[in-house]
């Protein structure tokens, strides 16, 4: 990372490290305006707004070198190892070329979907933007008593935050994101939904009836685990069988021969589809499903499943969406240490390593095999079962703390204002100008680009600032009660997840009693 970085607008360098910027003292530019407008997603301003300060000299710099990143840059708030947050540099990755053989897949795929899904009496549209102009999906799958998919075609490695950009904005539009690819080694893999195809060629896809499904699916073998058992103990005595009962998610391989005895982890033939299985999703047949991982909720596996197989699992564990990708706060201090601009490119100095295939994403700490007893009632068909019982299965309700149970039902209640609130305002805190967007060459529709932002007024900021310090407060009052004194370890983590889970219906409830007011 940089502490300067070449502004092609302005034809100057910005230097991170000073409060000014290092702007001359007569240059009548506000450096808060400047350091909102630096610090804006790159999908939000031009690619080329800001440089490596090396390359804007004439020169090659070393990213360009090495062939790994492009010139360009972007600005973010970087804590350090002492806590300080600092402006930061860094190189953008190169853009990546669609070859003619990844655009003619790409237009394969599409006309593949749609026609599957039209033979099948399931309305589909062919990029078509949402009402709200923030979404296009290649193909969007309109639900028929199932859900709404908005389906990617995707035959080379995009970011994960494209990635992720891209399946917010379908989600926010109601609409269930499901990537189609070839490469399991892709950034697309279990950030959201996703169907694996073998590598096939434009001319197979176009003339297929139906496509192979290889990843991205999964169902649910369950089996009383005895010496006569068709499947092995997971992890119990081979012979004699454990004498309890297990779930594990398989591919369907694993599953395709048991009708006539276990045949071992192969299976005996392929028997899913990437049409049949669209199909059962936007009918009601197929189903999502997230597993998170056991020490870090943020990954997991996404894979689409039976929808019976999903309520099997659920009556004995919650389904639970992913956790949110945690957030840097805004309103800490920048610290500026003065310093002048290094001009010199630093990129891959010392810490710079090639970069090995990417791993399965979460692969490793996901639990998809669970192990119940036979006595056990499943928690969804419990008489009269409260939440409290789905981290406690089997003990007395647990009486939590009046004081410590209002501080996290207005925690609930504060974060879901602060989001609402951040929704409707405008998008830039310092009054904006805005860019045009750009019009597409063969559409004539105008895409990016930003209106003139009138920044947030001062009640607003305040009314910002409020919140989150309130939440701020309440997550202390929380954290630091007494009541968890008397815990540690496994059961310490239980009750606050029990916590959080028996208030957030409460927030909910009180929430629309205010909204309804």
């Amino acid at each position: 990372m940089a502490n300067g970085v070449w502004h092609s607008g302005l034809n100057l360098v910005l230097e991170l490290d000073k409060e000014d910027l290092g702007l001359p003292s007569d240059s009548g530019i506000s450096v808060p305006h400047l350091i909102s407008e630096i610090l804006l997603p790159v999908v939000n301003r031009p690619r080329d707004l800001l440089l490596c300060v090396e390359h804007s000299l004439g020169q090659k710099c070393k990213a360009e070198l090495r062939g790994v990143k492009s010139p360009h840059m972007y600005v973010r708030q970087h804590p350090g190892p002492d806590g300080t947050l600092r402006l930061r540099a860094a190189h953008l990755p190169t853009v990546h070329e669609v070859t003619p053989e990844e655009s003619d897949r790409h237009k394969a795929m599409k006309d593949f979907i749609a026609r599957h899904c039209q033979s099948a009496g399931v309305e589909s549209k062919v990029e078509t933007t949402t009402k709200n102009r923030t979404s296009r999906p290649d193909v969007t799958i309109i639900g028929a008593g199932g859900i709404s998919l908005g389906c990617e075609a995707q035959f080379y490695n995009a970011s994960p935050s494209v990635v992720l950009r891209r399946s917010r904005a379908h989600y926010n539009v109601g609409l269930v994101t499901n990537w189609v690819t070839h490469n399991d080694t892709f950034h697309l893999v279990d950030r959201a939904n996703w169907m694996l195809i073998r590598d096939v060629t434009w001319q197979e896809i176009s003339h297929a009836a139906d496509l192979p499904l290889v990843g991205g699916y999964r169902a649910l073998a369950d089996w009383h685990c005895t010496a006569a058992a068709q499947r092995p103990c997971p992890a119990g005595p081979a012979k004699t069988g454990c004498g309890k009962r297990h779930l594990q998610w398989d591919t369907p391989r694993l599953l395709d021969g048991e009708a006539s005895g276990w045949t071992g982890y192969r299976g005996d033939r392929l028997g899913v589809t990437v049409g049949r299985t669209l199909v059962g999703a936007a009918t009601g047949s197929v189903v999502p499903l997230f597993v998170p991982g056991r020490k870090d909720r943020r990954v997991g596996n996404y894979m689409w499943v039976p929808a019976e197989d999903r309520d099997t699992w659920t009556e004995y564990r919650e389904e639970q969406p992913p956790a949110e990708e945690p957030q840097l706060e805004t309103n800490r201090d920048l610290h500026f240490s003065g310093r002048d601009a290094d001009r010199t490119c630093r990129f891959g100095e010392e810490t710079w390593r090639p970069s090995a295939p990417l791993p399965r994403r979460g692969i490793a700490s996901v639990e998809l095999t669970m192990t119940v007893d036979e006595s056990a009632i499943p928690r969804q068909r419990l008489p009269g079962y409260k939440i409290e019982h789905a981290y406690h299965s089997g003990m007395a309700e647990t009486m939590l703390p009046d004081d410590l149970r209002a501080a996290q039902v207005r925690l609930h209640q504060a974060t879901a204002e602060l989001t609402a609130l951040g929704r409707s305002l405008p998008w830039s805190v310092e009054p904006h100008d805005g860019w045009p967007g750009k019009e597409h060459s063969h559409t004539g529709e105008v895409t990016g680009g930003r209106p003139p932002s009138p920044g947030w007024t001062d009640e607003q900021k305040a009314t910002v600032d409020q919140l989150r310090k309130e939440r701020l407060a309440l997550s202390e009052t929380v954290n630091t009660h007494p009541y968890w004194e008397s815990f540690t370890g496994e059961d310490l983590v239980k009750r606050r997840m029990e916590l959080k889970a028996t208030t957030h219906p409460e927030a909910v409830a009180a929430a629309d009693v205010t909204l309804g007011a």
